[in-house]
Parts: structure tokens; C-alpha cells; sequence
């Protein structure tokens, strides 16, 4: 009998650096075998650092902050970057710039949102070294796609977009961080056809779908997971409409769930839906993300020979 498979599983980290670093040590807490990083990676926002008269500011959540020593400069970058934003340094100019020329604005943000896998790269390789934990990262419906070539060049970082993969020597994974189309006009919004024609492509490649692994960001359709806020798609951006909820979920995701029947499926998408839902034999998770308040959503899963056998939400 095959020994069980320990899995870490996070997601929707938004590039929080303090709730990825969490990640790293909780492996080794944890002692998981294996971890997932289930998408949408890159954080919202660049947060200009501007110099004026020999002084530095940066404003973020509502705060501007002072930086006139080393130290505190530090102390704002951190804060900065463990919520998921990008501190860079910009001069009064270049800020201006920033609201008339799209080209160099979105040429700034896909700059700091790369090197900053790349650093988790660099940081996992260091922090993981020698202790023979596998890390599997995908993008997600809001990670441009050229994120795809630095994960796939990252030597600690495992990348799982469109693959069938061997976990843990004993369950196939595939892994997709594609989601129907949102308001948001994401980067890899597609719509159901397209999705549920790229899931069906890598199940069809599966040998033992009976103790498979769906890692599939998007989560399934009308289930308690995907349980989020109506939003008003006349104004734009979209706003919410305060105290009615709609599904947020795949119907292509279901049907590949319900047609494939894994042993068990991991999803993200979906913040506030932190939660489980079967599918007929098949486990679904959410552990859900809190990442802008640097706070690490997981779920604990050991995995049997063909079934979950237990699984835990975690948070700290």
C-alpha cells in the first residue's frame, strides 16, 4: 500500500510577501510532502515611492508615509509588499506619467509583478533546500500571461498550468488557473466551452482518475464554494450590491468534476468562500484568502491510496 500524501494547499495570494513566506515555513510545520500554489499570484496595485527635497513618500491605504531614514524605508517597503502592492522607487515625473501613458504604466507593473515571483524563487530555493518538498505553483484568471516564462524558469517553483503530473509518486495531477469569463475582464477569462475543453483535454491523458487531482482555480458552479458578493455590471468598474450573493463558479468545472470524478479537487477564485463540497466521490476545497491582511489560508490534505482521508483548514 502506497504511504499517504501529505498536501499543503494555498491559493489567491495576491503577491502578499509575508503571507508567501508563511507558506514556506508551514510546509515544515506541517511536515507536507507536497505544495500547491493554486493562483493568482500578482498583487493589484504599483505604490510609487516618490523623492522630493531629499524626503521620500508613499501612500497606501489611505495613509501617506514618510520615509527619511534607512530604517524607515524598510519598515514602508515591507508593509508595502506584505499586502500584496509593489513598492517602486518613481520621480515626480514618471508618477505623473502614470495616469496618461498605459504603455509605460503597464509595462511598470508587469516589471514588478515578475521580479517578484522571481524573488519568491530565489526564496523558496534557499528555504526549501535539501528538504525534498515539491512546490506547484499555476497562474490565475488575474496573472498575465507572459507570468507564464518566469514561472516556468524558476528552479524552486514547479509549474503546473496545462500538465498532467505525478504527485508525490502516487496521484496524477492537472492543473489549470484559467476561470470562466467575470466582470473584471481578466487575462485568462475564457469563456465555459474553451474552459471545459482545456480541463477535458489533460483528464482524458489521466491513467487512475479515481485518485486524481483537479487543481482548477476556478471552483465548480452552485456549490459552497463559489458564494460571493452580486456585483452591478452597468457601472465600471463593477460594484457590489450590498446584501445580495450570486454564484461566482464554473459550470464547466462542475461537469468535468462530475463526468472525471477525482478523488479530490482544489480551487481558489473566490475569497470568502472558505469551505468543502463533495461532487459524488469527489472532495472539493476552497481554503479561501485573506492575503491583504497578510493572513495565510490553507488546507491540510493527506491523501490515501485512492481517497481523501482527512483534510484540515488552517490560518495563522
Amino acid at each position: 500500500m502506497a504511504k499517504p500524501v501529505r498536501i499543503l494547499f494555498v491559493t489567491d495570494l495576491h503577491g502578499s510577501r509575508r503571507a508567501f513566506l508563511k507558506f514556506l515555513n508551514a510546509l515544515k510545520l506541517y511536515k507536507a510532502d507536497v505544495g500547491i500554489i493554486g493562483g493568482d499570484l500578482t498583487g493589484k496595485v504599483v505604490v510609487p515611492v516618490v523623492k522630493s527635497n531629499g524626503i521620500a513618500t508613499a501612500e497606501f491605504n489611505g495613509q501617506v508615509h514618510t520615509i527619511d531614514s534607512d530604517a524607515k524605508r524598510q519598515e514602508v517597503w515591507k508593509a508595502i509588499e506584505d499586502c500584496g502592492y509593489y513598492p517602486v522607487d518613481l520621480s515626480e515625473e514618471e508618477v505623473a506619467k502614470l495616469g496618461t501613458d498605459l504603455e509605460y504604466s503597464t509595462s511598470l507593473f508587469h516589471d514588478a509583478t515578475a521580479e517578484r515571483l522571481k524573488e519568491w524563487s530565489r526564496i523558496a530555493k534557499e528555504r526549501l533546500a535539501g528538504i525534498g518538498i515539491d512546490v506547484y505553483v499555476t497562474g490565475g484568471n488575474d496573472d498575465y500571461l507572459e507570468l507564464d516564462e518566469v514561472l516556468a524558469a524558476s528552479e524552486s517553483l514547479i509549474f503546473a498550468e496545462d500538465k498532467v503530473q505525478m504527485i508525490g509518486g502516487t496521484h496524477e495531477m492537472i492543473s489549470s488557473g484559467y476561470t470562466n469569463i467575470t466582470p473584471w475582464k481578466c487575462p485568462r477569462d475564457i469563456t465555459e466551452d474553451e474552459l471545459y475543453s482545456k480541463i477535458d483535454s489533460m483528464a482524458q491523458k489521466v491513467q487512475n482518475r479515481e485518485s486524481a487531482i483537479f487543481n482548477l482555480h476556478c471552483p465548480p458552479i452552485d456549490t459552497m464554494l463559489d458564494r460571493c458578493t452580486k456585483l452591478d455590471t452597468s457601472f465600471d468598474p463593477p460594484k457590489p450590491i450590498a446584501g445580495v450573493d450570486a454564484a461566482g463558479g464554473s459550470t464547466a468545472v462542475k461537469k468535468a468534476i462530475e463526468t472525471y470524478q477525482p478523488a479530490l479537487s482544489l480551487h481558489g477564485h473566490i475569497h470568502e468562500s472558505r469551505g468543502v463540497d463533495r461532487i459524488g466521490r469527489t472532495v472539493c476545497l476552497n481554503p479561501g484568502s485573506e492575503y491583504s491582511e497578510g493572513i495565510l489560508r490553507s488546507v491540510l490534505v493527506t491523501m490515501g491510496e485512492k481517497k481523501v482521508d482527512s483534510f484540515q483548514f488552517l490560518s495563522g
